[in-house]
């Protein structure tokens, strides 16, 4: 009975725990607890086996975890590693996207967000799993803790796979992250509304991608197309309007540069022009672009600087402004457009329109005049912006009567070169550069480099020459090229048609024989230090020769022409005296001499003496005084002499301003240079308009001037010897310890300028000068200075570092 009971018990539980759905080793427990209860003392055959097989049942699911345990993390491992190589990639392409502007999309920043989670959760399951006790059979021994490892490592690999299946994006990056569009200041485009309305229905024209305007310089195409680029944009469905102004020479770099910065793009310095083409080319290919180039001198390779011609039909428009026909065509233009100057009526109404000229309508005589200066403009544009600018503070009557009067006699001259044509002498020429200059400054045509020197525009320049080559039928008319330091004169020919040839700056070392130049009024050949010789007969046939520049050559034949730092004397051969006197219109020479026998004659020769308005003596070793103004040599003769500069004479001891005969010189400039023995003397009774003293490599000198016939009481007096003085130039001076004498301290009411350089003892500003602007120097010898000095204080808001001229 008890083993009928003891069964009964057994099969019941079983029972039970199949009911309940419990795992084989919970049975197996229940099992040996039943017969632990039971009262029997041993166990039956049967009862073993049903203990066999829960055993069996319990261990075979352990076995089966145990075999794909250790395959689970493997499989982890391997997805990690390809889902960062995925991941490396997709980096790699975002990194690009963003150097050239562009911006990732959010879908795929978040999908890298979700990659670097991943990565870190794989890290810390592989760093536990690493941790864990095992049996020989790998197997961790604290089975619990490693099940909840397994299903959160099976979690983590269903994820990864899932990431590896969406990694496969369209696109990567949206476009660039740029201005549409940059508005440019322009001027007044008044009388040009017929063109701007072609040039904007060529450009809504999508059979048309490449457009030119050509016409002569001045006549607005710069205005034209800045206003295209400020008004079109709205017009249009570009993504980007680019507007690049080019340098008459602009060099690729600065194109694919200006580029770059405008597309938002990183430049590098070590990439290669090929690879900054390629990055452009790739970038711009992306983008429906405008881009408007103005000036250009040249046809611009598309190809080399990485922009992509565009096919019609399309979008992308390239508009460009040139002087010429020529570079248009070779731009691959599939229109031109070009621009004429305008008709009277508009150009009386942009002339109006430029400034404000309350007096032409306060006065009908200034009207009249004014509508005759209009005329005299041509319709060209800039040249009525540039007069309407100038005439604008213009009240007088008088003042437009001399406007009109230079438009008239000399529209188009060159500062420095046709103004001379019809004045008497330097003065009246400098008078009117003056003018002139101050007229194109006004118009910010030209930009003042440093105090008298300019710089002009090509664009200027080149219109100038154009219109004075009487626009292009005679290009012989002006030889005047660039300096390219070329190092042969122009052929005998072209010189037949020249009335002005300027060759400055080069390297040229032969002229032609004799050249027939019945024009010829300039000749200008400065800075050409490999030109030894002027032929003979060379001026024979030059019977309008007025002004002629040999400065800085290296001439040896030619003593009485002015040849700074290069004239050595007398010798015979080369030109002939009479010939250089047989020159019945010159009327401006600079004259090099290198001894007292040389100016001598030069100064008995009245036809020369006349003309002579530069005075270089060099190297005459016998000279121990000089005098200005000279009675010996050039004080009676050389009446319109405005520069004397004495340089390199050892034995020169004593330079002496003033005597005492009252003998008035137009005297401007006055240099010393290379005289170790030299000081500087003042004598009373020397009216003069000197306006710059330059002083260079003269070791004697200890104060600026020695004072002889002048008061010398007790305490300072204050005297004023150069009136008119602009420019003070001090430069290489060891002893210079004062700019005044003494206590007789030195006025200069008009010096606006002290130029400063290696005088280590002057330590005080020891002079009276109320109209000073400034003081170039070293900043050390500045620092150094004595400010405790009153007068030295006084300037002490006027440094300015040292230009070099």
């Amino acid at each position: 009975m008890e083993g009928q009971a003891t069964a009964g018990r057994r099969i019941l539980l079983q029972d039970r725990i199949s009911n309940a759905s419990l795992g084989h080793t919970a049975r197996l427990l229940l099992f040996v607890t039943s017969r632990s209860s039971s009262t029997m003392g041993s166990v039956s055959p049967s009862s073993l086996m049903d203990i066999f097989n829960l055993l069996k049942a319990c261990c075979s699911p352990s076995c089966n975890y145990i075999m794909a345990y250790e395959g689970t993390f493997s499989s982890l491992a391997s997805e990690v590693g390809q889902l960062k190589d995925k991941s490396s990639d997709v980096k790699r392409d975002v990194e690009a996207a963003t150097r050239d502007g562009q911006t990732p999309r959010s879908e795929v920043l978040g999908w890298l967000s979700s990659v670097q989670d991943m990565e870190g959760e794989a890290e810390s399951i592989e760093r536990k799993y690493n941790q864990k006790i095992k049996c020989l059979c790998s197997f961790p021994l604290n089975v619990c803790s490693a099940y909840r490892l397994r299903n959160r490592a099976e979690a983590a690999l269903a994820t990864i796979r899932e990431l590896k299946q969406s990694a496969e994006f369209t696109k990567l990056a949206d476009n660039l992250n740029l201005t549409r569009s940059i508005k440019m200041p322009t001027t007044k485009t008044i009388g040009m509304e017929k063109v701007f309305e072609e040039l904007l229905c060529h450009a809504k024209d999508d059979s048309l991608s490449v457009i030119g305007i050509h016409g002569m310089g001045g006549v607005g195409k710069t205005a034209l197309l800045r206003r295209f680029n400020n008004d079109f944009p709205s017009e249009t469905e570009a993504d980007v309007v680019i507007f690049l102004e080019l340098s008459i020479d602009y060099k690729l770099e600065e194109v694919q540069k200006s580029l770059f910065e405008r597309l938002s793009l990183t430049w590098q310095d070590e990439v290669t022009h090929r690879d900054r083409a390629t990055k452009l080319f790739r970038v711009l290919s992306t983008l429906k672009f405008i881009l408007l180039f103005d000036n250009l001198w040249e046809p611009l390779n598309y190809q080399v600087v990485g922009i992509p011609l565009p096919a019609p039909p399309s979008k992308c428009k390239i508009i460009f402004t040139t002087r010429t026909e020529d570079t248009c065509s070779h731009m691959g233009t599939e229109k031109m457009i070009k621009m004429e100057c305008l008709e009277e009526e508009a150009a009386w109404n942009l002339f109006r329109n430029s400034a404000r000229m309350d007096v032409i309508d306060a006065d009908k005589n200034i009207l009249i005049k004014a509508r005759d200066l209009v005329k005299e403009c041509g319709g060209l544009p800039a040249a009525l912006i540039v007069l309407a600018q100038a005439m604008a503070p213009k009240k007088t009557w008088e003042e437009w009567i001399h406007a009109l009067t230079i438009m008239k006699d000399t529209p188009h001259q060159l500062p420095g070169e046709g103004i001379i044509d019809n004045a008497d002498n330097i003065g009246d020429s400098t008078r009117k550069t003056q003018f002139l200059l101050g007229i194109l400054h006004a118009a910010s045509l030209i930009e003042r480099v440093h105090d008298n020197y300019f710089r002009i525009h090509p664009m200027t320049r080149a219109m100038i020459l154009w219109v004075q080559r009487e626009c292009g039928k005679k290009e012989n008319k002006w030889l005047v090229p660039d300096r390219d330091r070329v190092e042969e004169a122009p052929a005998a020919e072209k010189w037949r048609d020249a009335e002005r040839i300027a060759l400055v700056w080069n390297q040229i070392r032969d002229l032609p024989e004799a050249p027939q130049c019945p024009n010829m009024i300039f000749l200008n050949l400065h800075v050409n230090k490999f030109l030894r010789k002027i032929p003979n007969g060379f001026f024979l046939h030059m019977p309008h020769l007025k002004i002629l520049d040999l400065q800085e050559t290296s001439i040896e034949e030619l003593p009485w022409l002015n040849m700074v730092d290069s004239y050595s004397g007398w010798r015979e051969g080369g030109v002939s005296f009479e010939e250089l006197e047989s020159l019945k219109r010159l009327k401006v020479i600079g004259i090099t001499v290198s001894t007292l026998a040389a100016l001598q004659n030069l100064c008995d020769s009245p036809r020369l003496a006349a003309v002579t308005h530069w005075l270089h003596i060099e190297g005459c070793q016998d000279l121990t005084m000089f005098n200005i103004p000279s009675t010996d040599f050039h004080a009676e003769t050389m009446l319109r002499l405005i520069r004397i500069q004495l340089h390199a004479m050892s034995e020169l001891e004593e330079v002496v301003i003033g005597n005492r005969q009252p003998i008035l010189l137009p005297l401007q400039e006055f240099r010393l240079s290379s005289l170790p023995k030299a000081k500087l003397v003042w004598r009373a009774t020397f009216p003069n308009a000197l306006r710059e003293l330059k002083i260079e490599d003269c070791g004697a000198i200890d104060r600026l001037i020695k004072l002889e016939g002048e008061a010398n009481g007790g305490g300072e007096t204050v005297i004023t010897i150069f009136p008119d003085l602009h420019t003070m130039v001090l430069r290489r001076l060891p002893e210079l310890k004062s700019l005044s004498d003494g206590e007789r301290i030195l006025n200069f009411p008009s010096l606006k300028t002290i130029k400063v350089e290696d005088c280590p003892k002057l330590m005080k500003l020891t002079l009276v000068a109320d109209g000073l602007k400034e003081i170039e120097c070293e900043r050390s010898w500045w620092e150094q200075l004595n400010w405790g000095d009153e007068r030295s204080k006084s300037f002490e808001h006027l440094y300015n570092p040292m230009y070099i001229d």
